[in-house]
């Protein structure tokens, strides 16, 4: 049995909502179906599963990628690429509120061919800020000139010294309001660049294998209590973990060794902030169970194991 019996997912995305809730998930099956759940209150109970008009009747009727981030008002942005790499989105009228209908397709004249997607939440001046992976596995960006207001053009990302070209992507705050990208190139190293300032510019790439990282699958991050936090699934399918010390810090935990946390051997990932200081954590295993653990409590530690419990198939 999955996490909240979830249906059968194989893409995940989630955000921190604002308002009097906690976290929303979406999540996609083999089909292209698109759900979401939320969290009621900060940390509390959850919704049941809502299927795809959760948001109208408009909606992309067959999801490929799908990105979500606080727009810096307390309202959540929610985009979704279809199997004709298109891009939609939806957004929230009010912090922890209802949902616009759906914009799209090709939102704010997105690249075509765009196949991977991530969001993050800017602070400063600055709303989210969306990039993509194009066919050619370059970077393209934009950004919301204000917190909840409108959107910039579409420009290219500067390029990684041996101009890598990317597979996977995740963004975050590092708890003082400025951001950190991650990108995997083809040979599944690891890239990280951050900004300078809140919603400012950014500094040079770093890499490959960031701090040290392992060749990785899949990579996702989150702003936690002491900064930023990023898990990636390593070549046998275990998690692997790094965080920042102090907010914004250039001071880093080292990566877990082993299984972080006892994960299941796992092929997806995502996290998002509960609205109470702390995180929670999903990955999808390899036998296609959605699994969840999440920090609690003042200090934000973290439970002592999974939901459901881990389960450890043979990597066959």
């Amino acid at each position: 049995m999955s996490w909240q019996n979830a249906p059968t997912l194989t893409k995940l995305t989630a955000s921190q909502q604002g308002g009097n809730r906690g976290a929303q998930l979406w999540g996609v099956d083999y089909k292209g179906t698109l759900y979401t759940i939320y969290q009621v209150t900060p940390g509390g109970g959850w919704s049941q599963w809502l299927g795809p008009g959760w948001a109208g009747s408009n909606y992309p009727k067959h999801v490929y990628e799908l990105a979500a981030a606080l727009q810096n008002d307390g309202r959540v942005q929610f985009w979704a690429l279809d199997l004709r790499l298109q891009l939609w989105t939806t957004w929230q009228s009010a912090p922890g509120g209802d949902w616009t209908g759906w914009s799209g397709p090709n939102w704010n004249n997105a690249p075509k061919g765009m196949k991977k997607i991530a969001a993050s939440q800017q602070g400063g001046n600055r709303g989210a800020q969306l990039w993509g992976i194009k066919d050619d596995d370059s970077l393209v960006t934009c950004y919301q000139l204000t917190p909840g207001g409108n959107w910039s053009g579409w420009q290219g990302w500067p390029a990684t010294p041996g101009n890598s070209q990317f597979i996977e992507i995740t963004a975050c705050q590092q708890g003082d309001g400025r951001v950190a990208l991650w990108g995997l190139d083809t040979k599944r190293q690891l890239w990280g660049i951050g900004q300078q300032s809140p919603g400012g510019d950014w500094g040079p790439w770093t890499g490959p294998n960031w701090l040290g990282a392992v060749n990785l699958n899949n990579i996702a991050a989150c702003q936690g209590n002491t900064g930023a936090i990023i898990w990636g699934i390593d070549e046998e399918y275990r998690m692997v973990s790094n965080f920042q010390t102090s907010p914004g810090s250039n001071k880093w935990s080292g990566w877990s060794s082993g299984d972080w946390m006892n994960a299941p051997f796992s092929y997806e990932l995502t996290a998002a902030g509960q609205n109470n200081g702390c995180v929670q954590l999903w990955a999808v295993s390899l036998k296609q169970v959605l699994s969840s653990i999440a920090q609690t409590g003042p200090s934000c530690g973290w439970e002592m194991s999974w939901t459901p419990p881990r389960q450890r198939p043979s990597k066959q």
